[in-house]
């Protein structure tokens, strides 16, 4: 607990249970100051119960991104402990009262928010293992013998030799080249498995993002799966108040590193990177989606270089405006959705 002057109060542990909580409450209640906010980092999934509880108390909870409170222990050369963690979170919250309520939801998400949350999780899962098979193929597939890695396909992509193993007469072969080639095949196997796993996920999304009324897919360059990572990263829209405070949750907003401007407009910026890494991947992607074949976003490109902008800079700022457009779109949505995922399903 910090003052208004960042002076340390207090620093107490409690177990994340009925009697850790009851006894945060306690500790809350009898501190004898008026507590202006309380910081949860991780508030979507391990500081979940502990922000039901602030709430459920009517404390004012907001969420602090992890990499926010990484980036003050690296700057001030701390080692990671529990207690630096909090010292950076309640320092963080100190220092922004424009961080966003804690929670994806205020209220119950819908069935249908949740049922796509599993589904983003078993698809990313999905994506890791056959990352992994893929990646462990390759040296494997680099220790097979000259004549049988001629036969294969002039191409660094480990599924291109795996299919054509499977095809590939390979002849008399020693006991270890026989071993490799049976666990190539096996690899290739799990790989085909995954991969069907993967479309029956993908089959599903549509149907869940009709369900709650989304029309994100209607933006140059998001699909279902980048709809359904902002859905599930975001949650309910309706937290941020404006595009720029939604901006720099995300890390779109570019982060000023100028001198000489005096009280004129900052001159350089930079990546912001403390915001939502994920939210971030999304607007990169459908940046350079929109670059190659939009053309309103190859105009705006062309147009923020003639003003001055490096490459890079017009980059930060088309990102900066697809940030806004994303959020009035979610904003659009919530309105027109007859239940908002913010709400007790019933």
């Amino acid at each position: 607990m910090l003052s208004a002057t960042g002076e340390l109060i207090t620093c107490e542990s409690f177990e994340i249970s009925f009697e850790g909580l009851a006894r945060l409450l306690e500790i809350l209640t009898g501190a004898g100051v008026v507590i202006d906010r309380v910081g949860v980092e991780g508030s979507a999934s391990l500081g979940a119960p502990v922000v039901a509880a602030l709430r459920a108390s009517g404390y004012d909870v907001r969420e602090v991104q992890a990499s926010r409170t990484n980036d003050r222990r690296r700057r001030r050369h701390r080692a990671k402990t529990d207690i630096t963690d909090a010292h950076a979170i309640a320092a963080e919250t100190l220092a922004d009262p424009a961080l966003p309520p804690a929670r994806k939801h205020v209220e119950t998400p819908s069935p249908a928010w949740d049922t796509l949350r599993v589904l983003r999780s078993q698809r990313e899962s999905l994506v890791l293992q056959r990352v992994r098979l893929l990646t462990e193929a390759e040296p494997v597939l680099c220790a097979l013998p000259v004549e049988i890695r001629d036969q294969l396909p002039a191409t660094s992509r480990v599924m291109a030799a795996l299919k054509t193993i499977r095809t590939l007469d390979t002849g008399a072969l020693s006991r270890a080249d026989s071993a490799r080639i049976r666990w190539l095949q096996s690899t290739l196997s799990a790989v085909d498995a995954i991969t069907i796993g993967l479309k029956k996920v993908d089959a599903e999304v549509p149907a869940l993002l009709s369900e709650l009324g989304c029309t994100l897919t209607e933006i140059v360059g998001v699909g279902v799966v980048t709809a359904m990572t902002l859905l599930t990263e975001i949650g309910d829209p309706t937290r941020f108040e404006t595009e720029a405070q939604f901006a720099r949750w995300c890390g779109a907003a570019p982060v000023a590193v100028s001198s000489g401007e005096g009280h004129g407009q900052p001159r350089r910026h930079r990546l912001d990177l403390a915001g939502n890494r994920q939210v971030n991947s999304v607007l990169h992607i459908v940046h350079v989606t929109q670059a190659r074949m939009h053309e309103p976003a190859k105009t705006y490109l062309a147009k923020s270089s003639a003003t001055g902008k490096t490459a890079r800079g017009a980059r930060r700022a088309h990102k900066r405006q697809l940030a806004n457009v994303i959020i009035r779109h979610m904003w659009n949505d919530a309105k027109r959705a007859p239940t908002a995922p913010s709400t007790v399903a019933a």
